[in-house]
């Protein structure tokens, strides 16, 4: 529950809709007791036929003719008897309420009518209206409480998603794309419901409870206290079985994130799917994934459903003592059960019914706050998996004093650079390279050679284990991503477009670049032939998901037209034109060719043509990097 409340406590400046709200439940607490309540005179006068007033009247000459009783015994007594002390005790009780009967008179005389039955009308007449005004209220506090649990979660949603942008790559992996969607959707629904419950329910009801209970206690406390002596096992039983669906909810929440997982992957990849015709296999997936999130959901159903009856059976034993002590003091016109006293006086018909009320009218919030505690729980257990998320730490981080880099052309250095992903299987080893500004180099090797791995830590998506890399004299790690991250520009391999038009996708990270400016930019990818002849809008075209109405090709243009409109210092090449003809291939290498000196530029390719463009070239093999001669330049 730690970080249930802890995102509570981050939203104090919601608390005043919370106040109000309870406010609002104090009030529904208090009308839902004040209407059972208000039912006694009515079958006190259907019983008797007799005004509120001459109801009164007849109570407040009883409550006379005893106290005079009981006055005449008393002088009977001894001073210092201790039967006499607790005559006095009872006189003085029967004065009290006597003092009560006689303002209750005095203001019934003012409001009621005489009539018996217009005095149940209106009766009848105010709990209409106060049910009119309890129901005010509930939706008052329930868009009250509404209104704070979504301003929680959309605060939270934010900061999850915030979270993720700023993610180094190994934090990204550990989470996943289909944990990070499930804790964006899932888990924050989860701590709404909970929210809204924890300030809603959980304090509504037990105000009802409250309030009945309290009432309950001017009619006969002792009673009370005997009604409620199977209390504890009605505590034990709830506890037992909130233990069990909290279970069950941790593990539905962490299934949830499996079923997004083999969504995502399944609808994703949908054409390789198609092509290898694993479209039975993906079935089974999201089959077995459904039947797993079932079985657990079957569980969670029926631990709920088993801790109903049980409660219920509690409840109705608690009901039970009532009725038969109720009834006892009724019937033999007691005070005591066996040798303890329940009341001073005896038990009125009218006052046994209205208790029954009292406990039915305690029992209705009873049942809801049994279920509270589940949505509570989920609600506690989605705050610890968002929360998870919040407070993990990425390895790379920005510099609490960054270095700001004047200038738009300093030397990249690469010096003693040596890096791994587990400490068994090294990846770079001891790395060093010096790059001037406005030269072109060339990194060819293998697959798994780093290559990649290099660019990445370029990039500052990982941090070196040893080394440094350096950009006019400044390492990376000293200056803010944002300033280092501005002076790159990557085209890789694997297009990442976005869901907008054709200019949007080229205006990605140069939102403030003209028109003009994002034509040129196309024409020296040779990309704008295409975007005005094959495409239906031109550059207002939608290119969709990940650009999947575009070809490969077409892809990777309109990235590089991304990349040179951002005029980076340094421009990398990862297998860029992979998927690019072989005409558009030599007219690309051309433009890269007239725009050599104006940026640094790194090609990772085994295309002999843009190696031929490279001012050097270096080799990656089993992470130890190899310069290649000037006769290798000449031979590509």
């Amino acid at each position: 529950m730690k970080n249930f409340f802890k995102a509570i406590r981050q939203s104090l400046h919601l608390a005043p809709a919370v106040v109000l709200a309870t406010v609002c439940s104090l009030g529904i607490a208090l009308l839902w007791g004040g209407n059972i309540t208000a039912l006694y005179p009515v079958i006190e006068i259907t019983l008797k036929n007799e005004s509120i007033q001459e109801w009164l009247v007849k109570q407040a000459a009883s409550q006379q003719t005893e106290l005079q009783s009981l006055e005449q015994q008393s002088q009977q007594l001894a001073v210092d008897s201790s039967e006499k002390t607790i005559l006095q005790e009872n006189i003085h009780t029967l004065q009290e309420a006597a003092a009560w009967t006689q303002w209750k008179l005095r203001w019934a005389e003012t409001i009621f009518p005489k009539d018996p039955f217009l005095t149940i009308c209106l009766i009848m007449g105010v709990l209409v209206l106060s049910t009119l005004v309890k129901h005010f209220l509930m939706l008052t506090s329930d868009m009250l409480l509404a209104f704070a649990s979504t301003s929680i979660v959309r605060d939270l949603r934010r900061r999850v998603f915030d979270k993720a942008l700023r993610m180094d790559k190994a934090q990204y992996q550990h989470f996943g794309t289909s944990g990070l969607l499930a804790s964006i959707t899932t888990a924050t629904d989860g701590l709404s419901n909970g929210l809204i419950a924890l300030f809603g329910v959980a304090i509504r009801e037990p105000l009802r409870v409250i309030s009945c209970l309290a009432l309950a206690c001017f009619i006969s406390w002792r009673l009370l206290f005997l009604s409620v002596v199977l209390a504890p096992m009605l505590v034990a039983i709830i506890v037992y079985f909130n233990r069990k669906i909290r279970s069950v909810a941790t593990s539905i929440l962490g299934r949830n994130a499996g079923f997004h997982e083999v969504l995502l992957e399944a609808l994703g990849n949908i054409f390789t799917v198609q092509a290898f015709t694993m479209e039975q296999e993906e079935k089974s997936r999201f089959s077995e994934c459904t039947q797993d999130m079932q079985k657990l959901a079957m569980r969670m159903t029926f631990f709920t459903g088993l801790s109903k009856p049980f409660m219920e059976l509690v409840g109705i034993g608690m009901v039970a003592i009532t009725v038969c002590a109720g009834a006892y003091l009724v019937v033999n016109r007691e005070t005591h059960i066996f040798f303890f006293q329940i009341r001073e006086t005896p038990l009125k018909i009218s006052e046994l019914l209205i208790f029954f009320g009292l406990l039915i009218g305690a029992s209705d919030p009873l049942r809801k706050l049994s279920g509270v505690t589940v949505t509570i729980f989920n609600g506690a257990i989605a705050a610890d998996m968002l929360y998870g998320v919040l407070d993990s730490q990425p390895a790379v981080r920005d510099s609490v004093a960054p270095v700001q880099l004047v200038g738009s052309n300093h030397e990249l250095r690469i010096e003693r650079l040596s890096f791994h992903y587990t400490e068994k299987h090294p990846v770079l080893c001891n790395i060093d390279l010096s790059v001037p500004f406005g030269k072109t180099i060339a990194l060819l090797g293998q697959n798994g050679s780093g290559k990649s791995t290099l660019i990445q830590l370029l990039c500052r998506y990982y941090d070196p284990i040893d080394g440094c890399i350096s950009l006019g004299g400044v390492d990376l790690r000293d200056l803010s991503l944002h300033d280092l991250r501005s002076r790159i520009a990557l085209v890789s391999q694997q297009t990442d477009l976005f869901n907008r038009s054709v200019v949007e996708n080229i205006q990605y990270g140069s939102p403030h670049a003209t028109r003009d400016e994002v034509i040129e930019a196309a024409k020296l990818a040779h990309a704008h032939e295409f975007i005005c002849h094959s495409l239906h809008a031109g550059y207002e075209t939608i290119v969709g998901q990940g650009g999947q109405r575009l070809s490969g090709g077409q892809r990777q243009r309109i990235a590089l037209a991304r990349a040179i409109l951002r005029k980076p210092e340094i421009l990398i090449l990862d297998e860029s034109t992979s998927q690019i003809d072989m005409a558009s291939e030599i007219q690309i290498r051309e433009t890269l060719q007239s725009m050599k000196g104006q940026f640094t530029i790194i090609i990772i390719t085994h295309r002999e043509a843009l190696i031929a463009l490279a001012d050097d070239v270096y080799t990656l093999e089993k992470g130890v990097m190899h310069c290649s001669t000037a006769h290798y330049l000449k031979a590509a």
